[in-house]
């Protein structure tokens, strides 16, 4: 279910929906029609929740550990037996779910309220992992605000209905939705507008909680979570892959419509518990949360390598740390550094070759953000680059020089530049794609030279004269 609130709204309340067509299509051709399969990767953390008769969706968030909506596992003024809930995956994301584990704990927000639905996310304990099942990463504390900012593209999964009347979809699906400011998220006497339709906010408080909603542009059909979304996760794609920014929760209707397919005259958004403010409740239940992102330098290092040093962005002890080289033409390398190491040296690299690195912090099986990324060359020179030579200096107009250089080092630790004195004063520029360009006094000779360095020495070519 995805419950929704407001107590004047109570009749209202109803699951979260994916995607919801106008009732008449909905009833003579049950499918989704304003959201979309998922691409590979996307939704393998997403699970199938029996809940004591109700169905949910869930996010495996480490190996033994399912987030999902507080109002899943709430029963009454309690909590649901661990023996009522089993929980499912599917590596297709069709239905039927071929792998199963039962729940030995459900751990409830202490401070849930079934009224108005604040604090509403609870984690299951699994008896067993779902073999093939690859948690999904927990967002920091920064991503958390940037990629929850006001009008940014966020994604939500779930195995719900496909309209407000049903019936569940057979298989996972995808919603495309834009996040609501904050502002028209807590007031319900704001608006705000995606394509041609307007949404009103809603009485939400922002802290624990964050509005959503999707429109599909060609179609203007309004994309949502419904009932059986509810629990299904909230989140958005980095290079790593997908980091879970919240928990689909409640609204009023799914998608525009009521429970009887009559279309809402206030279309409202739906409402997801944001998953940061719950990092630290998260690891008291025993979920293992992902550290900050490290800090890094790189540096070659022996023949083919380059060595990685890392700086800790978190405080949490027993980290470990991983770096990934990449370059251009697609090839990397990565290492690891050892227990209580902040170092590690990626070998079997190109030597003389520039790579963007970017670093992780481990945390068991939480992997942090990447780092920043740094440029680094790997190897170190064994020898002095060998001497450039200078084809050709032509003047261009407004007083300027290109310097044709060839015999230039191609390994990315030498650094080649163009030195031209006229006796008096000395002017310089890097080679670039073997030539130089820059702009000098006319009326003089000039007496030029081309220089190559590197960590080991430099040489030079011979000096060529020319009259401007």
């Amino acid at each position: 279910m995805k419950g929704r609130l407001l107590a004047a709204l109570a009749a209202a309340l109803v699951p979260a929906s994916l995607l919801v067509a106008p009732a008449v299509a909905a009833e003579s051709a049950p499918r989704v029609v304003n959201g979309r399969d998922p691409v590979p990767g996307e939704t393998s953390a997403l699970v199938y929740v029996r809940a004591g008769g109700s169905i949910c969706s869930g996010a495996l968030i480490d190996a033994t550990h399912v987030v999902t909506a507080g109002h899943c596992a709430a029963s009454g003024g309690g909590t649901k037996s661990p023996s009522s809930f089993t929980v499912g995956w599917t590596s297709t994301g069709a239905l039927p779910i071929p792998i199963w584990a039962g729940v030995s704990q459900v751990a409830l927000h202490p401070d849930y309220d079934g009224q108005t639905f604040v604090n509403d996310i609870a984690v299951l304990t699994l008896t067993s992992p779902l073999l093939g099942a690859t948690p999904i990463a927990l967002a920091t504390a920064e991503l958390g605000r940037s990629a929850l900012s006001a009008g940014a593209s966020v994604q939500a999964a779930g195995f719900g209905y496909t309209s407000a009347r049903g019936p569940l979809s057979n298989r996972a699906l995808v919603g495309d939705l834009t996040v609501v400011p904050n502002r028209v998220c807590r007031d319900d006497a704001l608006t705000y507008r995606i394509g041609d339709i307007t949404f009103v906010g809603l009485d939400i408080d922002t802290s624990t909680a964050v509005c959503a909603i999707g429109v599909q542009p060609a179609s203007n059909l309004i994309v949502d979570t419904c009932q059986g979304d509810s629990g299904g996760p909230l989140f958005t794609t980095t290079s790593t892959g997908p980091r879970l920014l919240g928990v689909v929760s409640v609204g009023v209707g799914c998608a525009g419509f009521d429970d009887r397919g009559v279309e809402l005259d206030e279309k409202t958004p739906g409402v997801y518990t944001r998953i940061t403010p719950y990092l630290a409740w998260l690891a008291q239940v025993g979920v293992r949360t992902a550290p900050a992102a490290p800090t890094i330098t790189a540096a070659p290092s022996g023949a083919d390598g380059i060595r990685v040093d890392f700086a800790s962005g978190s405080s949490a002890e027993g980290l470990t740390y991983r770096a990934v080289a990449t370059h251009t033409d697609g090839t990397s390398g990565e290492c690891a550094s050892g227990a209580g190491e902040r170092t590690c040296t990626i070998v079997g690299m190109s030597p003389g070759a520039t790579y963007s690195v970017v670093g992780y912090a481990v945390s068991g099986s939480a992997e942090s953000l990447a780092s920043e990324a740094v440029t680094a060359i790997a190897g170190m020179p064994t020898l002095r680059p060998g001497k450039p030579r200078i084809d050709s200096i032509k003047a261009t107009p407004g007083r300027r020089l290109a310097v044709a250089v060839s015999r230039i080092d191609p390994e990315g630790w030498t650094s080649t530049f163009v030195l031209c004195s006229d006796g008096v004063r000395s002017y310089r520029a890097d080679v670039i794609n073997g030539k130089a360009v820059f702009t000098v006094p006319s009326g003089a000779t000039y007496r030029c030279y081309a220089k190559s360095a590197n960590d080991v020495g430099a040489t030079r070519s011979k000096p060529v004269r020319i009259e401007l």
